[in-house]
């Protein structure tokens, strides 16, 4: 894929197309609107980019970066709304995830893709590990951990010392038919009860995937190649940035793990999206099968 051609007013122009995928056809289809990121001749690999909560499928440089980059690098790109983009997150069910990834997958073997490497964003990077944990896919040759954080310690960060009594509040608006109404605990998106409880109660999977002082189980089950990206200035952090890559390469069964931290990257990795999505590229590229030589 070619540079964005910049005009004059420095305006910058992606190749590629648009694209509306449905998911499943189930009772509560949904269209997930992104960006296929392609050149005259499909790339050997599709990269997909999954958008971290409240996001969306064009918003941060960081995206950006990867759609401008990966062509020269052997892959294609395609960076899709999932249910939890936007405002629809205060009502996801995070395990639709799979439902999702599974619809944009058909989709892109459609188009004649057949390697693919999961990149996820906060978190995408939640989604994507649940997602080969439970599948398993082959088709999945790598997975890119943008930032993963620990959800469950940062709603009880935010929340504070009022932590569980919002959480047994959220049971019980659960448990009377209240799920779908929203609750405003402190430093919440204006989640709904049950969407809140998937993030504030250990036992849930979204909460338990990387959850620092537990049991990592999901993640344990990954054996797919994984390369771990934080910023050295990670603010959503709730242990040093070190002992989470730590934590994370002491645990993971992944065939080939290897962790980077960005010097001056936040968490959407601000001013060094080009650094974060070149360390991605080069390892992605490591991945692709190496040439047989001719007898």
């Amino acid at each position: 894929m070619s540079k964005p051609n910049a005009a004059a007013t420095e305006a910058l122009c992606y190749p590629g197309h648009f694209v509306s995928i449905p998911s499943d056809r189930g009772t509560d289809r949904v269209w997930m609107d992104g960006f296929w990121a392609h050149g005259a001749k499909r790339q050997p690999t599709l990269i997909l980019f999954l958008h971290g909560m409240h996001s969306n499928f064009y918003r941060s440089q960081l995206k950006k970066a990867f759609l401008t980059r990966s062509h020269a690098r052997g892959c294609d790109v395609l960076t899709f709304n999932n249910r939890g983009a936007e405002q629809r997150v205060a009502h996801e069910r995070f395990e639709d995830c799979l439902r999702d990834i599974d619809a944009v997958l058909t989709f892109a073997r459609r188009q004649g893709y057949r390697r693919f490497v999961l990149a996820g964003h906060s978190t995408g990077c939640q989604k994507s590990v649940f997602y080969q944990a439970r599948r398993q896919n082959p088709a999945i040759k790598g997975i890119v951990l943008l930032a993963p954080g620990d959800d469950y310690a940062l709603a009880r960060r935010a929340a504070g010392p009022r932590f569980d009594e919002w959480v047994q509040r959220a049971r019980d608006w659960v448990a009377q038919g209240r799920g779908d109404d929203v609750m405003r605990p402190k430093g919440c998106l204006g989640f709904s009860a049950r969407r809140y409880l998937s993030v504030a109660d250990p036992r849930r999977n979204e909460a338990k995937v990387f959850d620092y002082d537990g049991r990592l189980h999901h993640f344990r089950q990954v054996r797919t190649p994984m390369l771990l990206l934080f910023g050295s200035e990670e603010e959503y952090a709730c242990i040093p940035v070190p002992e989470m890559h730590a934590r994370l390469r002491q645990t993971t069964r992944s065939r080939r793990f290897h962790d980077v931290i960005i010097p001056g990257g936040d968490h959407s990795f601000h001013g060094v999206e080009s650094e974060a999505a070149d360390v991605a590229l080069e390892w992605i590229a490591s991945l692709a099968p190496k040439p047989r030589p001719r007898r």
